[in-house]
This record gives structure tokens, C-alpha cells and sequence, in this order.
């Protein structure tokens, strides 16, 4: 099976004013499907630049981006806005939620936009909250959760349409360090036990670490893909969720 993103000499090039800023590089890279990998490099190395790509946010200047057999750089707006409802999950950090509406019609929202029936997605949503652990916080609006409990919404929101990839932007950046593996711990089951694939930005080492590869991005260009090891049952250590 072929992975589901690949890229080849991919570049983005804007403008600053009359001088040319290459935010990309000539990136090749491969993500299996399945894979948790992390982007990690300093303010202004590429990875928010990557991300916006794969999320079809932007087209490349230069080389090539495919994700699930779908050429970024020359679908056409429509096929974007397709590839982004049906296939795409993102979580921000931020959390991105609307305030005035509940937990359960917050993870609805990429449902309505697909067009899928008002029972049906509020049935999705109470079953996607469940599975983040909110199951009883379902009628509940995001001022009346913690910022640990408003990302596990945003989480769930992420799942909704069952996408393939999922994208998440510091996912953890807004949280305390306990609300943050709680996280993390979820990102990976989301991945390991869904087969689902995760690219996550990270400016953070400790976060990166629960990927299975981390690539490091500077200037632009890949400066090394590292492997991480894991435990040999996949999981995160009790002690890493729980403390």
C-alpha cells in the first residue's frame, strides 16, 4: 500500500516586501499510514509551512505534496474543500471551539458540514466523547471546562469524519503538563490502536518523544529524521498519564 503522504523537492517561496523568502526547501519526506510524526524546528524553520501544505491551506511553489493519492498542488478548490471535510482532522492549540455551543454540538460541526443528519451526528459526537472521556460533559459549553477538558473536545471534533490524517498545531501548548500527557496519551491510541496518521508541530522535545519519527526542520530544509523507541506494548507509560 502505497503511504499515505509523500513529498519531493517541495517548496514554498514568498515575498517580504522585494525579497524572496524560502520557507520550504526541497523537503522529501514519506509518512506511512498509521505513523505518529512530529515536526520540530525553531520559529520560522518550515513546519507550520509543512502543515498548512498537507492540510491543503496553501499549495506549494515549487515540487510536489500528495496525501491519500491526492496531488495538493494541482487539486482544484473544490477538491480541496473535499479532501479538508472528508479526510482531514485538525486540533488546534487554541482549541478553536465555539463558545455558545455545547461540548457534543461543538464535535457535530465538521458532521453538519458533510451533510450528515442531525441524529446520526449528535449520535457520533455523545460516542466520540465518550471515547476522550467526556461522555458526561456532552451538554456542557466550553466555559464550564477546564482547558484540558476543551482540548479533548477539540479532539474528538477531530475524529468526527473519521478522517485518515489528523493534523494537530501544539496541541498541548495551552495546557498543564498533566493535562498535556493526558493529551499526548490519547493522540497515540488514536494512532496505534486506529491506524490513523498524526502530524503534529511541536516546538517541544518532551512532546515529540511520543512520536514514532521526529523530523527536525531548519531553514526551511529536513535536518534529520530521528526513530523513536517506545515500550513494547505501544503504550504510554502509566507514570508519564497519571503523575
Amino acid at each position: 500500500m502505497a503511504p499515505l503522504i509523500h513529498t519531493h523537492a517541495l517548496e514554498k517561496l514568498y515575498m517580504m516586501g522585494k525579497e524572496p523568502v524560502h520557507a520550504l526547501a526541497g523537503v522529501d519526506l514519506t509518512i506511512e499510514r498509521g505513523e505518529f510524526v512530529a515536526l520540530v524546528g525553531p520559529s520560522g524553520s518550515g513546519k507550520s509551512t509543512l502543515m498548512n501544505l498537507l492540510g491543503g491551506l496553501d499549495r506549494p511553489t515549487g515540487g510536489e505534496v500528495w496525501v491519500d493519492e491526492l496531488e495538493i498542488g494541482k487539486a482544484s478548490d473544490k477538491q480541496l474543500v473535499n479532501y479538508r471535510r472528508d479526510k482531514l482532522g485538525f486540533i488546534f492549540q487554541s482549541f478553536n471551539l465555539l463558545q455558545m455551543r455545547t461540548a457534543a454540538e461543538n464535535v457535530e460541526v465538521p458532521l453538519m458540514l458533510a451533510g450528515v443528519a442531525k441524529h446520526t451526528r449528535h449520535e457520533r459526537a455523545l460516542a466520540l466523547l465518550q471515547q476522550v472521556g467526556l461522555g458526561k460533559r456532552a451538554d456542557h459549553k466550553p466555559n464550564e471546562l477546564s482547558g484540558g477538558e476543551q482540548q479533548r473536545v477539540a479532539v474528538a471534533r477531530s475524529l468526527a469524519n473519521n478522517p485518515r490524517l489528523v493534523l494537530a498545531d501544539e496541541p498541548t501548548g495551552n495546557l498543564d503538563s498533566k493535562s498535556g500527557r493526558e493529551i499526548l496519551a490519547l493522540l497515540q491510541s488514536m494512532t496505534r490502536h486506529q491506524g490513523r496518521t498524526l502530524v503534529l508541530v511541536t516546538h517541544d522535545p518532551g512532546v515529540a518523544s511520543h512520536a514514532d519519527r521526529i523530523v527536525y526542520l531548519m531553514d526551511g530544509q529536513i535536518q534529520r529524521i530521528e526513530t523513536v523507541a517506545h515500550p513494547a506494548n505501544g503504550q504510554v507509560p502509566a507514570e508519564e498519564i497519571l503523575v
